[in-house]
């Protein structure tokens, strides 16, 4: 299937990034059924720690990437966008225990303190990521959508992430969802297990707002533990299995309660030098990912890497200042925050 190709112009330089998948129609096709004025749209967010959030979002680091991106208005946003929620559960690596479900102190950060799996929606704020010093995508996406929402009626991100994460990993790290040679999945997995009841709660915590909620996506970064070479071929079916089972399972809360109607938005794992997995094994992941976000119309992938000229200038990469050897600095973080938002803005699937 011919990919459709985009570009995301995400700063005042020339950084230019490829938007991929299969959708190329951003025409309403038909009048359809009046939109309930009640309706907001909600996006789960999920993966490991790039995703979780292990960039530093202090005022210092997080000024410095807005003013080196010629946006002028960090305070106003820093002090929390009303517009767009946020409910937070956060584990790091190997501190997931599904027996205490109701409250785990050993959490890395959460928005409800007192019942973690609960959820809590709050403006979203610098802070929501792996401890309240850090921060994931989930701000520089919340900044690219805070004007397509009202404060009665929000856009709801809800993120449920864990460091280290992967479909094969071993000890006492929870994967995502691997079917076994029945075509069963484990009984206890991060989907099933925390992602998916979490996503419920917080469901149910926005229609005691009064609002009707609809899922209109699931944003993903992930692929850093599964970039080997067995675990990269099976990785684009693996994540099907798991994309499929979510869009099922939530199918009443999609677009005309058609499961298939909820976007799956993926990110490119940063493939340069000096990572431990490799510059070529992240190019092979990054091409299973392409691999899934051309099997389906609704299925994107922000690839960090398309038209960025040169690249060493405009990839989003990890380090300093903000990050480290495995987590995007700062100003990486924001903008791949905002290259998500761009997708559903250019896919109008906020409509």
């Amino acid at each position: 299937m011919k990919s459709a190709k985009k570009l995301l112009l995400l700063s005042v330089g020339f950084l230019a990034m490829a938007v991929t998948g299969c959708n190329n129609n951003n025409q309403p096709t038909s009048q359809g059924p009046q939109k309930d004025p009640n309706e907001v749209s909600v996006f789960l967010l999920s993966g490991q720690s790039n995703m979780q959030g292990n960039s530093s979002s202090s005022a210092t680091n997080l000024k410095n990437a807005f003013d080196e991106l010629g946006f002028e208005d960090y305070d106003e946003v820093a002090a929390g966008m009303k517009t767009v929620q946020s409910s937070v559960y956060c584990a790091g690596y190997g501190e997931l225990d599904h027996t205490k479900l109701e409250k785990n102190s050993r959490l890395s950060n959460s928005t409800n303190k007192e019942n973690q799996f609960a959820g809590l929606f709050v403006p979203t704020a610098p802070g929501l990521g792996n401890s309240a010093n850090q921060m994931g995508p989930e701000f520089g996406l919340a900044y690219a959508l805070k004007d397509k929402a009202t404060e009665e009626h929000p856009i709801f991100l809800v993120k449920m992430a864990s460091n280290g994460s992967g479909f094969e990993q071993s000890g006492t790290q929870y994967n995502w969802p691997v079917k076994d040679a029945e075509g069963n999945f484990p009984e206890i997995n991060l989907y099933d297990t925390f992602a998916k009841p979490f996503l419920e709660n917080n469901l149910q915590l926005i229609k005691d707002m009064g609002l009707k909620p609809v899922i209109k996506g699931w944003v993903w970064h992930q692929g850093e533990s599964d970039s080997a070479e067995a675990k990269i071929k099976v990785y684009a079916q693996r994540l099907g299995d798991m994309v499929a089972q979510f869009r099922e399972d939530f199918k009443e809360y999609a677009r005309d309660e058609d499961g298939e109607n909820i976007a799956f938005i993926d990110g490119m794992i940063y493939q340069g030098s000096g990572t431990q997995w490799g510059a070529q094994t992240s190019k092979d992941m990054n091409a299973a990912k392409q691999s899934f976000a051309d099997s389906a119309d609704n299925n994107y992938l922000v690839d960090i890497y398309g038209n960025a000229d040169p690249v060493e200038e405009n990839e989003l990469k990890p380090g300093q200042p903000g990050g480290d050897s495995m987590h995007y600095n700062t100003k990486s973080s924001l903008r791949l925050g905002m290259a998500y938002g761009q997708v559903i803005i250019d896919n109008n699937l906020l409509d």
